[in-house]
């Protein structure tokens, strides 16, 4: 009851109308817009989708990681929560972590085997050096959570204006035809300035959910991507606690 209530309440004849009476360039523009709507609604459901999951693998990593009681314990149990972004961060550090014990344990002849982690040490500036190693993984996956975003941002702002440009296109043409008819009255005009209107009608219809789809997915990524950096020095500190020279 509600959509048909809505539907009827919307002029779709009137925009379909005003689609048929259109010339070839506002024909273009329109369906142009109306496939980057598609495109536009599917990037941001997957989008947003992508966003939840990792949220929470997040949720599900970071519980676990404050479980234990040494920060190298998950690494060294195995690759766990694969769709988390902040556990992609947590193993590149680990593997930071673990060449610099290799290094160590070369410079004092001792096999891999042979490292114990409850005796193993870092000193500050290799704890800084993973730190950063944990900063950079953070930052690529990032860039990861933000792929397809800028066509988003893209969207928000060609459309409105391809759908200006489609109704001075439009209007210069109504005005064209006025004076070659030589008249100017209203029943003349309106149909041509009607498919004009079309195609700005169109390019907002796409560009405001675009706008405010592309601010809510920014906001999650944001949030997203501080916990990253936060994550990197929670790590840090952990290392310190449990490695650092005294």
């Amino acid at each position: 009851m509600a959509l048909n209530f809505l539907c009827a309440g919307l002029p779709v004849a009137g925009v379909i109308y005003s689609f048929q009476i259109s010339d070839g360039m506002g024909k273009t523009i329109v369906l142009f817009l109306v496939l980057a709507s598609i495109v536009v609604w599917t990037i941001m459901i997957a989008k947003h989708l992508e966003l939840k999951r990792a949220e929470r693998a997040d949720q599900a990593f970071m519980h676990a990681f404050d479980r234990q009681e040494n920060p190298l314990e998950l690494f060294v149990r195995g690759p766990s929560h694969p769709t988390s972004p902040l556990a992609r961060v947590y193993a590149a550090a680990c593997v930071a972590v673990k060449r610099e014990f290799e290094a160590q344990a070369h410079k004092q002849h001792r096999t891999i085997s042979q490292i114990d982690l409850s005796q193993e040490r870092l000193t500050a500036l290799q704890i800084d050096a993973i730190r950063k190693v944990a900063e950079c993984a953070a930052a690529d996956q990032i860039l990861l959570l933000e792929d397809q975003m800028a066509m988003l941002g893209s969207a928000y702002t060609i459309a409105p204006m391809m759908g200006l440009f489609g109704t001075v296109w439009g209007v210069m043409v109504s005005f064209e035809a006025m004076g070659k008819q030589g008249m100017a009255n209203l029943s003349a005009v309106a149909p041509g300035i009607s498919s004009a209107l079309l195609t700005t009608v169109v390019g907002l219809v796409v560009a405001i959910p675009s706008a405010y789809g592309s601010n809510k997915l920014n906001e999650k990524i944001r949030f997203l991507g501080i916990q990253m950096e936060n994550f990197a020095d929670k790590f840090a500190t952990r290392l310190q606690q449990s490695f650092l020279y005294e």
